[in-house]
C-alpha cells in the first residue's frame, strides 16, 4: 500500500492557489482552472488510472479499490454543459473489469487491448475487446522493470516517439521503452524493454499536451507524481520522454495524484487521486487543435498524419486549413468530420467518429508519377472556412473532429483502407 502523500511546503509557497487548496504553477495560473467532480458514488476507494471508455465520450472507466486483489475498473456515466465540459458524475458507478491490484495506468492500443498496471505485484493485464477478466498478466520483474509499476501510455500520434509504449515504475522513477509484438490470441507479448530515464516523483497518470497550449511553449508531456504530490510538465525530448532538467510545477498542493486522462470532447485534463479524498479532477484550458486519435499504417510503411494552419473562428481571420501528409500518392480520399468522437474498428484500422459523420468531396492525393500507392508523396487538403463553419451551423464554442479516409488498395479487402489520425479543434468566436 503507498504511503500517504503531504504537500511540499517549499514548493506550494511560490504558487498561486485555487479555491479547493490546489496550487497552479507560475506558467499556468492565469489560463487554467479546475472543477472538483468529488467521489463517484459506489466506486470504492483508493481511485486508480481513469480512461474513457471506447466510442463513448460520456461513460469514464475508473479504478476502484486501487493496489487491493478485490481491484475493478468502473464505468461511470458523466454529465456535461453546453459546451461539452464535464461537470458531474451522473449516476453511482457500476464494477465491470475485473483488475486486482490496479494502479494508475490504463492505456488502449490502436486495436482496442486495454493495458492496465498493477501495484505492488509488478504486473501488466491486457483486456480484450469485449473481455471483463483479464486475457494477459505479464510479470514485468522478469523482464527488467524495476518494482513496482505504477503507470503506462501510448505516445499519442502527433507527438515525438508516436506509438511508444511506456510504462512507468512509481517505486523507482525510471521509464521504460516497451517493445509489443501481437500473438495469435490478440493480446501482446513483450519483447524487449529499455530504460529511457528517471523522473522519481512516483510516476502514476500521463498524457501528452502539444506545444502553443497556454503556458506550453514547447510538446510536453503531464504526469501524476504521487510522492512528489503535483502533477508536473515536463518538455519531451525525440523520443517522447520526460526532459528531466525541463521540469515545472503544474498543478501542487494534491495528496494522491494518480491516474490522468484527455478528454476527447474538449481537450480538458481529467486525473483521479488515491486516497486525498478519492476524488476526480477536471482543468480546463487547454484551446488548440490537437491529435485525438490514431492513424493506420499505410501498405508502404507510412502512417498519414493530419496537419493544419491558422485558426478555427467565426469573426477572426478566415485561414483556417487542414491537410493529410505521409498519404498514399494518386489516392482517392475523403475528409470526415463530425461533432462527436468514436472508436469505430474498420478495415484494419480506425474511425475515428462517431454520430453522424459528414464528408467532403472526394480529392485525389497526387504526388509522384501515375502508378496508385506506389509511395507516400500524397496530400489531401481542404479549407474550414467561416463560410464553411455558417452552412453547416457550426458555432462558436462547438468542438469539432475530423479525419482522412482513403482507399489503400495494396491491402486486400476487408482492409483495403488508409486512416490519417484524428484533429480536434473547438471554434472561436
Amino acid at each position: 500500500m503507498k504511503l500517504s502523500s503531504f504537500i511540499l511546503g517549499a514548493v506550494a509557497l511560490s504558487l498561486s492557489t485555487t479555491a479547493n487548496g490546489q496550487t497552479f504553477g507560475p506558467d499556468f495560473v492565469a489560463d487554467y482552472t479546475l472543477t472538483d467532480l468529488g467521489t463517484p458514488t459506489s466506486v470504492p476507494g483508493p481511485l486508480g488510472g481513469i480512461h474513457f471508455k471506447p466510442g463513448d465520450t460520456n461513460t469514464l472507466l475508473l479504478g476502484g479499490s486501487a493496489n487491493n486483489s478485490g481491484g475493478m475498473i468502473y464505468e461511470v456515466q458523466i454529465s456535461r454543459d453546453a459546451a461539452g465540459h464535464i461537470i458531474s458524475f451522473n449516476g453511482p458507478g457500476i464494477a465491470v473489469f475485473t483488475a486486482p491490484n490496479i494502479d494508475g495506468g490504463i492505456a488502449f492500443s490502436a486495436d482496442g487491448v486495454m493495458f492496465v498496471t498493477t501495484y505492488s505485484n509488478n504486473r501488466l493485464l491486457q483486456f480484450l475487446p469485449g473481455s471483463v477478466v483479464p486475457d494477459s498478466d505479464i510479470d514485468l520483474t522478469a523482464l527488467g522493470i524495476l518494482s513496482s509499476v505504477g503507470t503506462c501510455q501510448f505516445v499519442p500520434a502527433g507527438f515525438p516517439g508516436a506509438g511508444i509504449f511506456k510504462i512507468g515504475s512509481y517505486s523507482s522513477g525510471d521509464w521504460y521503452d516497451v517493445d509489443l509484438q501481437i500473438n495469435a490470441a490478440g493480446t501482446y507479448d513483450i519483447m524487449g524493454v529499455t530504460n529511457t530515464v528517471n523522473t522519481g516523483g512516483g510516476p502514476e497518470g500521463i498524457v501528452y499536451i502539444s506545444g502553443g497550449n497556454p503556458g506550453f511553449a514547447a510538446n510536453n508531456v503531464l504526469i501524476s507524481e504521487y510522492s512528489a504530490n503535483r502533477v508536473s510538465a515536463y518538455e519531451i525530448d525525440s523520443n517522447g520522454d520526460p526532459v528531466v532538467a525541463s521540469l515545472r510545477p503544474f498543478l501542487d498542493g494534491l495528496s494522491g495524484a494518480e491516474g490522468a486522462v484527455i478528454d476527447p470532447v474538449t481537450g480538458d485534463f481529467l486525473f483521479s487521486t488515491y486516497g486525498g479524498g478519492d476524488r476526480v479532477i477536471v482543468v480546463r484550458g487547454f484551446d488548440l487543435p490537437s491529435i485525438f486519435c490514431n492513424g493506420k499504417v499505410n501498405s508502404q510503411g507510412c502512417t498519414p498524419t493530419i496537419t493544419y494552419t491558422g485558426s478555427p473562428s467565426i469573426t477572426g481571420p478566415d485561414n483556417f486549413v487542414v491537410n493529410s501528409v505521409d498519404t498514399l500518392n494518386n489516392a482517392f480520399g475523403i475528409l470526415i468530420w463530425s461533432t462527436t468522437p468514436g472508436t469505430v474498428l474498420l478495415g484494419g484500422g480506425t474511425v475515428c467518429l462517431n454520430g453522424h459523420v459528414f464528408r467532403h468531396p472526394v480529392q485525389d492525393s497526387g504526388g509522384n508519377g501515375t502508378l496508385q500507392g506506389s509511395d507516400c508523396s500524397g496530400t489531401y487538403t481542404d479549407t474550414l472556412s467561416q463560410a464553411w463553419f455558417n452552412q453547416n451551423m457550426l458555432s462558436a464554442g462547438t468542438t469539432v473532429f475530423v479525419q482522412y479516409i482513403a482507399r489503400d488498395n495494396n491491402y486486400a479487402e476487408p482492409n483495403n483502407y488508409s486512416f490519417s489520425d484524428g484533429l480536434r479543434f473547438t471554434i472561436g468566436q
